[in-house]
């Protein structure tokens, strides 16, 4: 369990700019640490497999998993069109090692947890690790403020994540925190600990300022109440929410009274426009290369008449429209048709509550940041999660009803 634990946290801390003041250091720790973390998931998946001979997977609904390595595919083969081949190359790499990290720790966790009768899952491993991680950042907010927190707004609005992590991010990973420990709770785990680690996480995610991030959680809090039939509760809710909302509106959602900035999205309107109606026609069929969604060679960004230049999108969506094109967007699209088939055809309620809990933070932050089709972050990673969710199970060897023992 401490193993399994550790390993999924310091894979998330991978992804994060450790040490702000020096590039070099930070590359070499995000690579180092996660191909470690790959090496020492697939050490434990053959060790778990030789001590377990008397167990076999199971693989069903494949087609979303099958459509996804297409999409991985396209963005291999786009290394011929791309405009930016070294940035291609590297997102490429990137994405094909997070894939094997996710194949080798989830088939060991699925193995872990039907030897242990159910007591490893996947809810529970993301809630000890994103809250150990949320810990971490209220110590260095206390510790260093001026790396654990970025100013924006003219230094009038301070936001936790600095520049180890963007706040929104870190907002996303706090809000999938909480929604880890809600289910646990409703699964009739220990309460103290998890109501400790909800406090934990929700400080984290209001610190963060995360409009996006909040939504998620919000929405989240709403299904989880709904679900539970406790009326007191649901009034409970709604009375708070009438009290609470004001107060959000006004910090988070709201920034020094700039409506204007909400109305466009802090800026992303109006970029999305530009690359819609100046960068997709050049390149409609299959996009500008996997990632790259600048026109020319010489520079990484696309430079927005109307907004501000970037190199991402901020919006995952636009993001496969404009870097693979036509071709990409139905392959992505099909891909998560055929994800949420697998979902509503999962007779698993503890999987599909899981997966709901999941796939709402990731795909709001998906609408206004990298995303499950950005560039290299782990949003990615939890969304390839999700989809061997519903393709993965377990099975006694001399079984040949898989449905009958599938524990996940």
């Amino acid at each position: 369990m401490i193993l399994i634990t550790t390993i999924l946290m310091l894979r998330i801390i991978s992804y994060f700019t450790i040490f702000p003041g020096s590039i070099g250091m930070t590359r070499v720790v995000k690579i180092g640490l996660r191909f470690m973390m790959t090496g020492v998931s697939l050490v434990m998946l053959l060790s778990l497999i030789a001590n377990n001979r008397d167990l076999k997977f199971i693989y069903q609904n494949l087609t979303s998993g099958l459509l996804y390595l297409a999409y991985a595919l396209l963005g291999f083969a786009s290394i011929i069109w791309s405009t930016n081949i070294q940035f291609t190359v590297l997102q490429l790499l990137m994405l094909f090692e997070s894939i094997a990290f996710v194949l080798f720790f989830y088939h060991a966790q699925v193995l872990y947890n039907f030897k242990s009768d159910g007591h490893v899952n996947f809810s529970q491993l993301l809630a000890v690790s994103i809250t150990l991680i949320s810990v971490g950042f209220l110590i260095g907010l206390y510790v260093d403020p001026s790396t654990f927190f970025r100013d924006t707004h003219g230094g009038a609005v301070s936001r936790l994540g600095g520049f180890i992590i963007n706040p929104n991010e870190l907002g996303m990973l706090a809000a999938i925190g909480t929604t880890m420990n809600f289910l646990e709770l409703s699964r009739g785990k220990s309460k103290p600990w998890n109501i400790v680690f909800i406090i934990i996480n929700v400080a984290v995610l209001l610190l963060t300022q995360s409009r996006s991030s909040l939504g998620g959680f919000l929405l989240i809090c709403l299904l989880f109440v709904l679900q539970s039939g406790n009326r007191k509760l649901q009034l409970a809710t709604v009375v708070s929410g009438i009290f609470v909302l004001p107060v959000l509106v006004k910090t988070i959602i709201i920034k020094e009274g700039d409506v204007s900035e909400v109305m466009s999205m802090t800026g992303r309107l109006p970029f999305w426009s530009d690359l819609i109606t100046f960068g997709f026609p050049d390149r409609p069929i299959l996009g500008y290369g996997f990632m790259s969604i600048s026109p020319s060679p010489y520079t990484d960004k696309f430079d927005s008449i109307h907004a501000y230049a970037a190199s991402m999108t901020h919006n995952t969506f636009v993001q496969v429209l404009i870097n693979l094109g036509l071709v990409g967007a139905f392959i992505v699209l099909f891909q998560m048709i055929a994800a949420f088939y697998a979902f509503f055809k999962s007779s698993d309620k503890y999987l599909k509550q899981l997966s709901i809990s999941l796939f709402i933070p990731i795909f709001i932050n998906s609408m206004t940041e990298f995303g499950i089709f950005g560039e290299a972050n782990y949003g990615i990673m939890f969304y390839q999660f999700l989809i061997l969710f519903m393709i993965i199970g377990v099975q006694k060897a001399k079984l040949n009803h898989p449905h009958q023992v599938k524990v996940t």
